[in-house]
């Protein structure tokens, strides 16, 4: 953090202060070329931060459950449109009822077609890292979205999670739209509940975002919402995570840069190769992990198979 300040200083005293760029601003292109991991694992590279997660990852993680308990991190697919949900979903159920018995020789099938748009408010799921670029130019300066699709992870992306439980560290029942967790957060959290934050990690931070809906209903949540500050991002750089998730979109709205509309987005998905876990339900989670007094448990991610797809709908789980 030493280094980034110094930049930061040197930045501010040599750049004329009419310039219209703010100091935000100035902070997210440090923190940026501070994170950007391009050609860290070769230049053909396709898993980003996803690397971070070994073998020995894996099987470490394996070993974190006692209790059998799986919960899940997902709602079912929302049906109806809403201020918050113009990304619907649409489940078309045919019957054959009428069709000949004979033809089907006695057997009345039913089936499913499925229809969704999964990025946006609502729908938990998952970003790859081939979802945003910057000028052109996505993680490790691949320009062809379709080499970093989620395919990439068909085997799956099983790791130790970790909760960062914001309204639990405020004694609140969720944090209010518009508040942008800090690093802060983080680190009394860390500390008031004994976690451990480590190489290959799946970070989830929960904002308590659906029981305020719960409570207050619906409200303009693309403009005003609970997210992450943008001086956590180094901070996951430093300690290696894999993965970061939140029962929102991450990025809190309305930014903090007024130049960025979704600096959180950028510095993981482009600069770091970071996918992100959007639209989470950590509320079961939450619960779990106050009754057993544990933040870190098993977790599994397993992404459609859709090749180059920009992400997929989750049902992700955790294991105790």
């Amino acid at each position: 953090m030493k280094k980034f300040n110094t930049l930061l200083l040197f930045l501010l005293v040599n750049i004329s202060f009419s310039q219209v760029v703010s100091k935000e601003k100035l902070e997210f292109d440090i923190i940026y070329s501070q994170v950007n991991n391009i050609n860290k694992w070769g230049t053909d590279d396709k898993l980003g931060t996803i690397n971070y997660i070994t073998s020995q990852k894996v099987l470490s993680a394996l070993k974190i459950p006692s209790k059998g308990t799986s919960v899940s991190l997902a709602f079912n697919m929302v049906v109806d449109s809403t201020r918050i949900n113009s990304s619907t979903y649409d489940h078309l159920s045919n019957f054959s009822y009428k069709q000949n018995f004979a033809e089907h020789n006695g057997y009345n099938w039913i089936w499913d077609n499925y229809e969704i748009a999964y990025h946006g408010f609502t729908h938990s799921h998952i970003d790859g890292i081939n979802h945003l670029s910057k000028n052109g130019e996505m993680y490790n300066g691949i320009t062809d979205p379709s080499i970093l699709g989620v395919d990439n992870y068909k085997n799956g992306i099983i790791s130790k999670g970790v909760l960062i439980d914001v309204p639990l560290l405020h004694n609140k029942e969720y944090v209010e739209a518009g508040y942008k967790v800090t690093l802060k957060d983080i680190f009394d959290f860390v500390n008031k509940y004994n976690v451990k934050i480590e190489k290959g990690d799946i970070l989830l931070i929960r904002t308590g975002r659906w029981i305020e809906k719960k409570i207050k209903g619906d409200w303009d949540f693309p403009n005003k919402s609970a997210g992450i500050h943008y001086n956590i991002i180094p901070y996951l750089s430093e300690r290696e995570i894999a993965v970061l998730g939140s029962d929102g979109t991450n990025d809190s709205n309305p930014p903090l840069i007024k130049e960025e509309g979704s600096p959180i987005h950028m510095l993981t998905i482009v600069a770091m190769g970071m996918p992100l876990l959007d639209n989470l339900n950590l509320e079961e989670l939450s619960k779990k992990a106050k009754e057993l007094n544990k933040w870190e448990f098993f977790i599994s991610l397993q992404p459609l198979r859709f090749e180059g797809g920009t992400g997929s709908p989750l049902n992700a789980l955790a294991i105790f």
